[in-house]
């Protein structure tokens, strides 16, 4: 985009959010107060973040360092440090979820084992335990260890079939290692086992696509998500992503393979649960964004809080040493106008593919007269239809909504993740 077709859409952007949130919504993430503290909450759930990889994926845009075995005890004297922290400080609120992600989790699963009963200590844990996984580091021991913590969702980062595509992301290992893993999690009693795929890839067709659904349906995946590269929020693309060979998907291929995965899974009983989410049967759904409030554990952790979102620093080390002073982690915060929350909650549902209409007047409160306003253009422009309560998006309204999210949401999030990744804590950041 050029220089005015930035700033035009820097425009129209503030005057949507300006009149959708109103004036006194702040979009600016800046250090904590002095003596800040979040306030007490009855329900959420809990996001942990494991950052060590045995190999660093250069499109990877997450909080991880390379896997060494002497980081991983400091590690996990920080992590049960914050669980503590934050059970002292919201008290002892229902934890309706654990999602794991990295990182690979499961490089460090004596860590995760622990926190989890920490977890299990110092909050009332009633939902499922999800973690990622890689295809290189599934093993038999590994999964023993995943069922002794109460695992029951995985979800494994395949990315393609293909040689040629796992060579160019940077991928380390052959399709008959991700093939061997996904078997060993299908056989191994989880309540599901999702595979990330990914499409639009640099020369990738759409034979080549459906052959990677297929292949990981008939080995008995019974969740798909498909994503583009660039739909993961890195921060620079010539700065992290570091791949000369791969360059953004234009929008008619992307439109093209979207609508071939939408046409598969309809043809192949997999039922769409959110704009990137696919799963087959009565299995529990596997999301790992989809959360209306959460605490977040780990260097580079997000929390979702009823007054705002806060971020811990990226560091490391700068993360340990907080923890070990029995300080905050908390590098920014940005607090939420009354308003924001209901909207927040709106986006999600747009990303579930589903809006409860019922719903909309205890979320969004006197702003749902003008939610209801912005569904029936949604509706009339046909990205929506309504059923049975909800107003669901159509096929071609789930992929606008994901090129609105690559336009809007993820530069909001490259700009925060470029500050918060150049330093241990940064100062103000406006997106």
């Amino acid at each position: 985009m050029n220089s005015l077709g930035h700033t035009l859409s820097r425009l129209a952007t503030r005057a949507v959010r300006r009149y959708l949130v109103g004036p006194s919504q702040r979009w600016t993430f800046e250090p904590p107060a002095p003596g800040w503290t979040p306030s007490r909450v009855e329900r959420t759930s809990l996001y942990l973040h494991v950052p060590f990889c045995r190999s660093c994926c250069p499109y990877c845009p997450y909080t991880r360092v390379p896997y060494d075995e002497a980081l991983v005890k400091p590690y996990t004297s920080a992590a049960l440090a914050e669980v503590d922290w934050w059970a002292d400080r919201i008290g002892p609120a229902e934890v309706t979820s654990v999602y794991i992600g990295g990182g690979t989790p499961t490089l460090a699963l004596g860590s995760v084992a622990c926190v989890i009963g920490r977890v299990r200590q110092r909050f009332r844990l009633t939902g499922d335990v999800c973690i990622e996984t890689n295809p290189a580091d599934v093993e038999n021991a590994t999964i023993a260890q995943l069922h002794d913590a109460g695992v029951r969702l995985v979800s494994l980062g395949i990315q393609s079939f293909r040689a040629q595509n796992l060579k160019l992301l940077g991928r380390r290992y052959e399709p008959s290692i991700a093939e061997r893993a996904l078997g060993l999690l299908v056989e191994s009693s989880f309540a599901s086992v999702n595979v990330d795929l990914m499409f639009a890839l640099p020369g990738q067709t759409v034979g080549d696509v459906i052959a990677d659904l297929d292949r990981a349906a008939q080995l008995g995946a019974n969740q798909l998500t498909t994503y583009p590269l660039f739909t993961f929020p890195y921060t620079s693309v010539g700065e992290y992503l570091r791949l000369r060979a791969v360059r953004l998907p234009n929008p008619r291929t992307r439109r093209t393979h979207y609508r071939a995965i939408g046409d598969w899974c309809a043809e192949h009983g997999f039922e769409r649960v959110s704009v990137w989410g696919f799963k087959r049967g009565a299995v529990p759904r596997y999301s790992s964004v989809t959360r209306d409030g959460y605490i977040g554990v780990g260097p580079g952790a997000g929390s979702h809080l009823p007054d705002g979102f806060v971020l811990n620093t990226f560091d490391l080390a700068s993360w340990i040493d907080a923890m070990r002073a029995g300080r905050a982690a908390t590098a920014l915060c940005m607090p939420f106008a009354d308003e924001m929350s209901g909207w927040w909650w709106l986006y999600w549902r747009f990303y579930d593919g589903r809006i409860p209409l019922d719903d909309l007047d205890v979320a969004l409160g006197r702003d749902a007269p003008k939610a209801r306003r912005w569904l029936r253009v949604v509706e009339q422009a046909g990205l929506a239809v309504r059923q049975a309560g909800y107003l669901e998006l159509s096929e071609s309204g789930a992929f606008w909504l994901h090129l609105a999210q690559n336009h809007f949401a993820l530069s909001y999030v490259n700009t925060l993740w470029t500050e918060a990744r150049r330093q241990p804590w940064p100062q103000a950041v406006a997106i």
